[in-house]
């Protein structure tokens, strides 16, 4: 499902307009229940770089810094155009809570395709960022942030929603439940990887499963990837 400008409204007029804070509705998004959008102010290629974690090499003092092994040989591009909505990612979501902005960079890593193979994407500039005169990313403002009205108000019209003081158990639950599920169907080869869920296979799984019953997929193509590593690492909490 694609987002058109004009289904948009800024965060600060939706919190005016539907009465509800600003940051309560930063914190729906991060509990996955809404997206945020910022529209893209230029045309632009942006090359990705999945990356290999490494070890935290203590420099010196106080000073750690993350080692890792970026796959250069595999970079991916992307193209973004002008006035695109583009989703925010957790990391953005959080920074705005914290501070109100966030990297640009972190709106292309949003768009980085789905793979169990890497732990994570940096964009290009940021590998080379000892280098000089690169140019830098913009930071964007809680006030550029924009959320489809249509998608809040089926949010904030929801029946049965736990208020702020009842307990947290049924989403706990909900995710030992997909939990136990992806393990479950990663007993069979074609949904495993490296003996642990494969989670980009699983979301295709959910993807023809909308299909075949005629159920709008608004959600699976991104977000389901966050909710399903949420469960996975959940489960494993919750071992005995």
């Amino acid at each position: 499902m694609s987002i058109e400008i004009k289904e948009l409204i800024s965060l600060a007029k939706a919190s005016k307009k539907y009465k509800v804070s600003e940051s309560e509705l930063l914190f729906k998004s991060l509990h996955l229940a809404l997206n945020l959008y910022y529209l893209s102010s230029k045309d632009k290629r942006e090359a990705l770089v999945p990356c290999i974690n490494g070890t935290l090499h203590h420099a010196s003092v106080g000073d750690f810094i993350h080692q890792y092994k970026p796959l250069l040989d595999q970079i991916e591009y992307v193209d973004v155009q002008i006035a695109q909505p583009l989703r925010l990612n957790e990391r953005a979501i959080k920074e705005l809570l914290v501070s109100r902005q966030f990297n640009e960079a972190e709106l292309y890593r949003e768009l980085a395709p789905e793979t169990d193979d890497v732990d994570f994407w940096k964009t290009e500039r940021e590998v080379h960022d000892w280098e000089e005169d690169l140019p830098e990313y913009d930071i964007i403002k809680l006030e550029q942030i924009q959320v489809c009205e249509l998608e809040l108000e089926k949010c904030l019209s929801v029946k049965g929603v736990p208020s702020k003081n009842a307990s947290k158990d049924p989403s706990s639950t909900a995710l030992k439940v997909i939990g136990l599920l992806m393990h479950h169907l990663s007993k069979s080869p074609k949904y495993a990887s490296g003996g642990a869920p494969n989670k980009s296979q699983i979301k295709e799984l959910l993807m023809e499963l909308a299909v075949e019953l005629d159920v709008n997929n608004y959600g699976l193509s991104k977000v389901d990837e966050r909710l399903l590593k949420q469960a996975s690492d959940y489960l494993e909490t919750q071992k005995n």
